[in-house]
């Protein structure tokens, strides 16, 4: 049986994932400061030539912070678990610790379309997961919150992110390059797009009352 106490326990552990897997981004910049030292380096030069680390981090960072506040946000709406949540959430939480992989990855290799591939892909992976956990918080009753449903603008957010992690993904292979990333940053239009559309969507299957 779900308790408070279990809840608690699956936030607090893929809050912990998150936290670790960000220290784990800025790991590589820190262990070349030594070498960079050793050879007499200034810092603009350490930068110069650790460009595609920083960016990557710097990236990452962004993408990982994004996703945990959509998880964060999402399980604010969370009353009880189920096993289905609980299963997506450790999917989640496998995304995330995956990513520092490919961000040392696409560092070492910016015009890789393989590493694009898995390391754009790993971001697009935990979107997925994020949307299909809100619509399952959605359309269970025993696991949503019923004094805090998940409003319309949430899961308007979320489908919207996902899509655009989508075609950023697309994009990026395509282009063989990681600055089509930059698509996300139209989150709050297409958010507006589906929220028109899930809006008339409810309104629609809402049972009318004579």
């Amino acid at each position: 049986m779900a308790t408070d106490r279990g809840l608690d326990r699956v936030v607090f552990f893929t809050d912990a994932v998150v936290a670790i897997a960000i220290t784990l981004l800025i790991l590589p910049l820190v262990d070349s400061v030594p070498d960079a030292a050793n050879r007499g380096q200034d810092v603009e030069v350490y930068f110069q030539e650790n460009f595609g680390q920083a960016l990557g981090f710097v990236i990452s960072f962004v993408v990982i912070a994004r996703l945990w506040r959509g998880h964060h946000s999402l399980f604010q709406h969370v009353r009880a678990y189920n096993r289905r949540l609980l299963s997506l959430s450790l999917y989640w939480t496998f995304t995330i610790a995956v990513l520092p992989l490919p961000t040392a990855i696409i560092a070492q290799a910016l015009i890789d379309r393989a590493a694009i591939a898995v390391y754009v892909g790993t971001m697009t992976a935990s979107s997925i997961l994020l949307t299909v956990m809100t619509v399952v918080v959605h359309r269970n009753p025993d696991v949503e919150d019923p004094d805090n449903p998940i409003s319309v603008s949430i899961r308007a957010g979320s489908f919207a992110s996902t899509s655009l992690f989508m075609a950023a993904l697309i994009v990026c292979v395509v282009l063989g390059s990681i600055w089509p990333m930059f698509i996300l940053m139209l989150g709050r239009p297409v958010t507006a797009l589906f929220q028109r559309r899930l809006t008339r969507r409810d309104t629609a299957s809402a049972p009318s009352v004579t």
